[in-house]
């Protein structure tokens, strides 16, 4: 993906003041910032993760592969050059699901509740504008990820469907995956 298609580099600035740099991955450059970055989160939150990110073969495998026709990886990187958060948003290539993107967003703990993940879920909002999708998907841990949930709703995202009993904790504690939906209206401006 090209850098200025979608203005980027951009900067943010956050609730505390702090500045943070929106930028597409570059496989090359960041895959050892990816690997430090989820190094820092929780074991407890990796879980919840769909790939096991605590393996760098994971990362650097998937750092190496992406293909930005299928997959649109965004990072935030703070001053110091380390990243803050990744957000991606995930295309079908074609046929009856052509329309529709699912967007994952983890950010790191040390950077929540500075609106990083709003903005982010913005920007990807914004991408799926530009590249023509009509319906955005978000999934959820009910229990788990009650903030993130609050965060989508006030963005105008829905509960489409809830799949009780789904996932499950590292105890085995039963939790509902919830699915979000966002419908994108071409012309009008979602935000």
């Amino acid at each position: 993906m090209s850098t200025g298609k979608h203005g980027y580099p951009r900067n943010l600035i956050l609730k505390d003041g702090s500045e943070v740099v929106l930028r597409p991955l570059d496989p090359l450059r960041d895959e050892t910032g990816l690997q430090e970055f989820f190094a820092r989160v929780p074991e407890e939150e990796r879980w919840y993760l769909v790939d096991d990110v605590a393996d760098p073969r994971v990362i650097s495998s998937w750092a190496r592969t992406v293909d930005p026709k299928r997959v649109l990886p965004i990072v935030a990187l703070c001053e110091d050059g380390s990243i803050a958060a990744i957000a991606t948003l995930h295309r079908y290539s074609h046929g009856a699901r052509g329309h529709i993107g699912r967007i994952r967003l983890v950010v790191d703990a040390a950077q929540r509740n500075q609106r990083l993940g709003t903005y982010l879920l913005l920007d990807l909002i914004q991408l799926a504008v530009d590249v023509g999708l009509d319906l955005l998907v978000l999934e959820f841990i009910k229990g788990v990820e009650d903030k993130a949930i609050r965060a989508a709703r006030r963005l105008d995202f829905f509960e489409q469907a809830v799949l009780p009993d789904y996932a499950r904790d590292q105890r085995g504690n039963r939790y509902d995956l919830v699915f979000m939906v966002k419908r994108i209206h071409r012309g009008y401006d979602d935000f």
